[in-house]
């Protein structure tokens, strides 16, 4: 289920390690004047840009493949459009090659992507639902770490391999995906139930849970959340078959849980996610570290760290608290990290590349698991899948804003900002804070049922954690009927 997570980020990494490789540089750059060879800026733009219409277009695509396919055929497409896309690059001559075949590999990983999420949060037990979601940025991360990698294993290859090894490498996730994992994943019990098919979905929860499961009693809970979603003013929009129309995610109650599943990755990009995530190996070159490579490996081995330290944090502490303290811990080290930089000197080098750990470190530890425990919970069972579609487009939208900015920021032909570029993520993560502060409830704990009337009731975003559910008094009463 994670496999497409792993692809995202080996694939959204890649080009700015790729940057970092003479063999890449000499074929699809130039050499300056200064005698650095670099890609240009627009085609950088052009590759970046090709990211965004795959991962953008499968995102929406999503939404209403996997609520008339099913998940799992949702997925299996995903992974035949992932091998055409892989190996379209592999044997790209141009960049209008490599352009195509990000385009497709972006459609394919980007099915995944917006899927993997939403299925996790309807196949996991409340108490490790937010494990199992944050799980999900361990992959990308994890994918991120084999990308440099494969690169730093092929840099010195004095052939146009030192560049294709690292491209056609993650062929491998969808590959297991598609023969290892598919067989035997079972389709969502959530989805089986909106269709109706109530046998088929207690043999799915089984499977997830173990036959002593109590399929009746989980069942019960999912149609008592359905039907609520359902009977809300904010779902009584116009239905053609079962789709329905996106302008129900911002009606009512639901403008509340869809600014909040978007605002979620939209900080994950306005803090700079995207920057450490595809440029840092890039950054580390512009900057003179004299091993960029390793660095960016010991960068990514922190970010695994900080990732696996949120598992046992976010269901004992929230994910409140925890994403709150670390927004607030980021913007400042942002703000420290802008002044360092203004010492040219080695020593504020390598201040520098310290707080770039630090930071990364944090940042896997709350905003970066986090994000993806809040978008799953958040919004209605009916309009799970859409919602998520409208943040990955989001988050995709952002990241492709960020990445278009950032050749002119940092490279040397151009603003040439270095470590100065941290005064311009600053600037946005200090009003992110805010939003977050105001606006972000704990639903630490929480089945569907108890949140669907939280939202439902309009509660305050700090009244949700010790708010005491009616709906809980009626799954008590199922429990006892089912026990009778």
């Amino acid at each position: 289920m994670y496999m497409l997570s792993l692809n995202l980020g080996y694939e959204s990494s890649n080009l700015g390690h790729l940057l970092g490789v003479r063999e890449f540089m000499h074929k699809f750059g130039y050499r300056t004047s200064a005698g650095t060879w670099v890609v240009s800026t627009t085609d950088q733009q052009l590759l970046t840009v090709a990211g965004f219409i795959g991962l953008g277009s499968a995102a929406i695509a999503t939404g209403i493949l996997s609520d008339l396919l099913g998940r799992r055929k949702t997925i299996l497409l995903g992974c035949v459009l992932c091998f055409g896309g892989i190996f379209l690059q592999f044997f790209s001559q141009s960049i209008m090659m490599l352009f195509g075949g990000k385009i497709l590999s972006g459609l394919g990983y980007g099915l995944g992507h917006s899927i993997g999420p939403v299925f996790v949060a309807e196949i996991a037990p409340v108490r490790f639902r937010g494990v199992c979601l944050s799980i999900i940025n361990v992959t990308i991360t994890l994918g991120q770490w084999c990308n440099a990698l494969a690169i730093y294993f092929c840099q010195n290859l004095s052939s146009g391999m030192a560049w294709r090894i690292p491209v056609v490498t993650q062929v491998l996730f969808p590959t297991v995906l598609l023969f290892i994992g598919i067989p035997f994943l079972p389709e969502s019990p959530s989805w089986l139930v909106f269709k109706g098919k109530i046998d088929e979905a207690a043999k799915s929860l089984c499977l997830f849970n173990g036959n002593d499961y109590d399929t009746d009693k989980a069942i019960a809970i999912l149609q008592t959340a359905l039907e609520e979603a359902k009977q809300s003013e904010e779902t009584k929009a116009i239905i053609y078959g079962n789709i329905t129309l996106l302008h129900t995610l911002i009606q009512g109650t639901n403008r509340r849980r869809t600014l909040l599943s978007c605002m979620g990755f939209a900080c994950q990009q306005l803090i700079g996610a995207s920057f450490m995530a595809g440029y840092v190996v890039y950054f580390f070159v512009l900057a003179g570290v004299s091993n960029p490579f390793g660095m960016g490996q010991m960068v990514y081995s922190f970010e695994l760290l900080g990732n696996m330290c949120s598992w046992p944090l976010i269901e004992r502490v929230g994910r409140r608290r925890i994403l709150l303290s670390g927004m607030i811990f980021m913007t400042t080290t942002l703000l420290i990290t802008g002044c360092v930089s203004l010492n040219k000197g080695q020593a504020g080098l390598k201040a520098m590349v310290s707080l770039m750990t630090i930071w990364a470190f944090v940042y896997q530890m709350t905003a970066g698991a986090v994000v993806f425990a809040i978008a799953g919970e958040t919004p209605s069972p009916r309009l799970r899948q859409k919602s998520f579609a409208l943040n990955v487009t989001t988050a995709n939208f952002l990241a492709t804003v960020v990445q278009l900015l950032l050749p002119y920021l940092i490279n040397t032909d151009e603003a040439n900002l270095g470590g100065k570029v941290a005064f311009v993520f600053f600037g946005p993560s200090v009003p992110c804070c805010i939003y977050l502060y105001f606006c972000l409830p704990e639903m630490k704990g929480r089945n569907v049922a108890e949140i669907e009337e939280m939202y439902r009731k309009k509660l305050p975003a700090r009244k949700f954690e010790g708010y005491k559910c009616e709906v809980a008094t009626v799954e008590d009463k199922i429990s006892k009927e089912f026990e009778a």
